[in-house]
């Protein structure tokens, strides 16, 4: 076990209290007196060392404290003007040459949104007025970040699909996106219509969805879906 402490300030107490003993009789404890009053100049300059250091925390604390504070007050102040030099630019007919003589960087140029992702997970339920309603999820769809679809629709002995109308994009409860087709025609009812439809956010398109056959009236009601070869019920 050390005699010695391990932390600078503990060593130097020690000493504090050891000095005067030792210098009492240095030759019983087999020191010398030189030996004793060479420790105890050590110890005083180490204890005004740290008292020293102590001080120079305490000093840099505070002035880091000010530092945070001037450089906050300096930081709004020049945000503003960058603001106002921003703001200048923009009304004159070359920008450009304001940013220049400012030495600031223009604004980058937007990034444009992502399109929606591939619609998928198709549901349909049959309405009591013979309206269908399709519903379907797509990653970065959300209505709140400008998302919306177009719908397609093929009817039986129809050769290509045709654009039934549009759907906003899914909503942050369900994070589904619906349409309503109410414009279902009778001849529909046994051979059913299929569906695609696409994502668009801005003049950003989305990939088309596979096609989607809805069939009516099977098992004696509502309808049934067909996605991707594979037959649901509604």
């Amino acid at each position: 076990m050390s005699v010695l402490p391990d932390t600078v300030i503990g060593q130097i107490q020690f000493c504090e209290v050891h000095n005067p003993v030792w210098a009492g009789t240095p030759a019983a404890i087999g020191l010398t007196a030189f030996q004793v009053t060479a420790l105890t100049a050590a110890t005083v300059t180490a204890r005004k060392s740290f008292n020293d250091a102590q001080s120079a925390r305490a000093l840099s604390k505070a002035a880091t404290t000010r530092l945070g504070t001037d450089a906050r007050v300096m930081r709004l102040q020049v945000s503003d003007l960058i603001r106002q030099i921003k703001a200048f630019a923009e009304l004159q007919a070359t920008p450009g040459t304001v940013y220049a003589a400012a030495q600031v960087p223009p604004p980058a140029a937007p990034t444009p949104a992502a399109a929606p992702g591939k619609p998928t997970d198709f549901a349909v339920s049959l309405e009591s007025d013979g309206s269908v309603t399709l519903t379907w999820g797509a990653s970065d769809s959300a209505a709140s970040l400008g998302a919306f679809f177009t719908i397609s629709r093929k009817l039986p002995g129809q050769a290509m699909f045709s654009g039934i109308g549009g759907a906003p994009g899914s909503t942050a409860e369900s994070r589904r996106a619906t349409f309503t087709d109410s414009t279902v025609p009778a001849t529909a009812a046994s051979a059913g219509a299929q569906y695609i439809v696409q994502g668009f956010k801005g003049s950003r398109a989305g990939k088309v969805s596979d096609a989607v056959v809805v069939q009516f009236g099977v098992d004696g009601g509502g309808a049934s879906i067909v996605e991707g070869g594979l037959k649901m019920a509604a």
